[in-house]
């Protein structure tokens, strides 16, 4: 049996024409960048992780070590994806490659889901750091102010995405640097001025003593919320057909984006522990009505707390560009595979953004904040859109997960190795499993606790997306299946069929999906 030489080599699939994108144009420090900005490690640490300290007290840091093995966990299995398979349609590819088309799709249809979901998030969190800082006492000055700043940080992170993939990777690395940069400076600060209470004895269950969550129980239930500020560390493989050298830098830019925001969080949480205390952790959500961090910096560096609102607000418009980065990407795959309509595939025609899926995003983006600011105000508003991101994102993860272990069995076994491609990722799934429960209400653990109003609204709301994407599924199957093989197929350079072919050839008994499609193989 011989090989083509240009099925080994086959380009991966940017468009023609009016579909096209950049390809090439992003380098590694700026896929690595993306995941790492989508994160939000600023505002992750300082509201999402911090959150964490009502279940797991002083013990929040053990509970960060926790969150970030397990996403370390997952982030190796989609990256072990990454290797062989370099696409637009990210996860959803990943998954139809390994299970079936049709699940792909249902994955392509809800990853831009929390990520459209993530820019309302990022504009009421942009809109009320300023009105809040501005006019704490609230009114009209308050409510016009936070309207006004908000669509501002869309219309900036809306500007980044329309001038391309260079452009702002570019910026995401710079607001990224600046953002973790300020954060690690004050964190360092407060380890230093904390003298004799720095201990390991955080990394310990010896101060988890929340009520009611005590001990271990405390610090699996604050590695929850750990886990949710690590949401966007897979923004970089939708990149992968902009991304030069994408099968060796997108893996690396997903692990290590995991990897360095994992440590980040760390030193972060240790030194928030020790300066406020170990003993009375468990009530820094209350302190400084909730902004713990603008106290802390306050009582730091006085009016130079102004700096660290800076860094928030930056990390903010970090976030809404890396986030929208990789969801309009998934439209694009979506649409230029013809599973939804092609409008959504148009490029801009100089800069090679896609455009259609960008004024998508952004539209339904600031609408869906200013509904939800009006009717609840920001705050509220605030729990039901980062809930609705954690609920739809979190299955997502999982299959993308195990569509490891599924991918190498079917198409790579001679590659198979059970620590990396099985073990990993299934035990990186278990990690999510009590996330998803908490941010869903669904009480299966003793730590999940009722949802409020508006935020109990984010469980029916993201079974309507899934709905509606299993509803697009059916008639897609019915109806243009080839369009789903399409969307399953983008990225595939026909090295799983040389791979399944070397296995049919060593074991004829065994039925290999992927041989069944055209290929460059040639008898010889």
């Amino acid at each position: 049996m011989t090989i083509s030489s240009e099925t080994v080599d086959a380009p991966v699939d940017v468009g023609e024409g009016d579909e096209r994108l950049a390809k090439g144009s992003i380098t590694l420090s700026g896929v690595l960048f993306v995941s790492i900005a989508t994160m939000a490690p600023g505002a992750g640490l300082a509201y999402a992780i911090m959150t964490g300290s009502l279940f797991s007290g002083g013990a929040l840091p053990l509970s960060v070590v926790g969150a970030t093995v397990g996403c370390v966990l997952v982030a190796v299995g989609i990256a072990q994806m990454a290797k062989h398979i370099s696409t637009a349609g990210g996860l959803g590819s990943f998954v139809g490659r390994a299970f079936h088309p049709a699940l792909g799709f249902v994955v392509a249809f809800c990853a831009p889901m929390f990520y459209l979901a993530a820019l309302p998030y990022l504009m009421l969190v942009f809109g009320n750091l300023i009105a809040a800082a501005l006019f704490p006492g609230g009114g009209t000055a308050y409510k016009t102010t936070w309207i006004v700043a908000g669509l501002a940080c869309l219309l900036f992170s809306g500007a980044l995405n329309y001038f391309g993939a260079a452009f702002s990777t570019k910026a995401g690395v710079i607001l990224g640097s600046l953002e973790i940069l300020v954060l690690l400076v004050m964190s360092v600060h407060m380890i230093v001025l904390s003298g004799s209470e720095n201990s390991l004895s955080v990394f310990t269950t010896e101060h988890a003593n929340a009520e009611g969550f005590g001990g271990l129980s405390g610090v699996i239930a604050g590695s929850v919320y750990g886990f949710l500020a690590f949401i966007g560390f897979e923004a970089g493989a939708p990149l992968a057909a902009e991304t030069r050298n994408p099968k060796r830098n997108v893996p690396r830019a997903i692990v290590w984006s995991a990897v360095i925001v994992g440590l980040f969080y760390i030193i972060g949480s240790y030194a928030a522990t020790t300066y406020f205390g170990a003993d009375k952790l468990f009530d820094f959500m209350t302190f400084n009505e909730g902004d713990g961090w603008i106290g802390m910096a306050k009582k730091l560096w006085g009016a130079g707390w102004i700096v660290l609102l800076l860094a928030l607000l930056n990390s903010s418009i970090a976030c809404a560009n890396g986030a929208s980065m990789g969801g309009t990407r998934h439209i694009w795959a979506m649409a230029h595979a013809g599973t939804i309509p092609k409008i959504f595939a148009k490029t801009h025609r100089k800069w090679k953004s896609p455009v259609a899926a960008i004024y998508f995003m952004f539209g339904v983006g600031g609408v869906a904040a200013l509904i939800g600011g009006l009717l609840w105000g920001p705050i509220p508003s605030l729990g039901l859109y980062g809930t609705i991101i954690a609920v739809i994102a979190l299955p997502v993860h999982m299959l993308a997960a195990l569509s490891c272990p599924v991918y190498y069995w079917r198409y790579r076994r001679s590659e198979f190795k059970v620590l990396v491609h099985l073990i990993i990722p299934v035990l990186g799934v278990l990690f999510l499993v009590p996330g998803f429960f908490v941010g869903a209400g669904i009480p299966a653990f003793s730590f999940v606790a009722p949802l409020s109003w508006p935020i109990n609204l984010a469980a029916p709301i993201s079974l309507a997306v899934y709905a509606f994407a299993f509803a697009i599924m059916v008639y897609l199957i019915v109806k243009k299946p080839e369009a789903l093989k399409a969307l399953s197929d983008h990225g595939h350079t026909g090295e799983d069929a040389i791979a399944g072919a070397d296995l049919v050839h060593a074991h004829p008994h065994l039925h290999v999906p992927s041989v069944e499609r055209g290929t460059a193989l040639e008898a010889g």
